[in-house]
């Protein structure tokens, strides 16, 4: 798809298909974000979701994140499947990984007969080493990335999602044909929230937000909702802004060094966090 027929495709009506690529416990946010695309059927379809690696042991972290996107799954009354990912990252391992979650991704897409989009808010590792390893899907896949500071020449590559596998950062910007990009640096700070804050946007006693309120304050290092951005964009997408842009160009260090104005991807710098944070609250409140 063309950016511009991303974008109309992306401030549609239809329902969309979506794969969620979450590193579950990297924060305290996946797990809103994925309740929050499992409670809103009306406007996404979660086909399937995906644990990411993250952190110094990246297989342990996707097998306890699987196991906690299947909990809340179970919370929301749903039936998704789950598959756990990649075991290391591309930039250890100087090649895509193979993983469940990489096939899965595959999987999903060869079967739709509508376009995917995987919702990655982590490190894409996942998504990249699909693309690398199954280019059959590049055309109906579209990669929703939550990363990146900023998208100037220059840019420093320490943005979390991205620094936490540069490798696979690169290589998804040189083989995915369709990338909505999140921009972190532009969107992100409002979602910033303590631990009350959460519990008083989410006080209902029913099972989902329950668990959703002691997680956060389970997790220690909890201190946003950022991923709400990335499901946000397909969930309210007139709350955002989506433009296209000229595809990023990184050099060895990971920095941007030049864009390729050939290849345009669509990014999206700003949206409405209230009315965003408002609707994940009010969907899983009354859930």
């Amino acid at each position: 798809m063309k950016p511009d027929e991303i974008i109309e495709y992306l401030y549609g009506n239809e329902v969309k298909n979506i794969i969620v690529d979450c590193d579950m416990g990297a924060d305290g946010d996946d797990q809103f974000a994925l309740a929050y695309a499992l409670v809103s059927p009306d406007k996404v379809k979660v086909l399937s979701v995906n644990s990411a690696p993250f952190g110094e042991d990246p297989a342990s972290a996707a097998s306890q994140g699987a196991i906690e996107c299947k909990e809340i799954i179970s919370l929301s009354g749903k039936s998704v499947p789950v598959f756990k990912g990649s075991a290391d990252y591309i930039t250890r391992t100087g090649k895509p990984v193979e993983s469940d979650a990489a096939l899965n991704i595959r999987n999903e897409v060869m079967k739709s007969d509508k376009p995917v989009f995987a919702v990655v808010t982590g490190c894409c590792t996942n998504a990249a080493s699909a693309l690398a390893l199954y280019p059959e899907i590049k055309d109906k896949l579209i990669i929703v990335w939550l990363a990146l500071d900023s998208l100037d020449v220059g840019a420093k590559a320490d943005e979390y999602n991205y620094h936490g596998d540069i490798e696979a950062g690169k290589l998804l910007f040189s083989l995915a044909e369709n990338i909505v990009l999140v921009c972190s640096g532009k969107v992100v700070a409002p979602y910033r929230k303590t631990k009350d804050e959460v519990d008083m946007l989410f006080p209902s006693a029913n099972p989902l937000a329950s668990w959703l309120r002691k997680r956060y304050r389970e997790i220690t290092w909890a201190k946003g909702l950022w991923d709400l951005c990335a499901e946000g964009l397909l969930i309210l997408p007139d709350a955002c802004r989506a433009g296209t842009v000229p595809r990023p160009v990184f050099g060895e260090d990971g920095m941007i060094v030049s864009h390729d104005i050939s290849r345009s991807i669509v990014a999206v710098d700003y949206n409405d966090s209230k009315r965003i944070i408002a609707d994940c609250a009010r969907r899983i409140n009354m859930h």
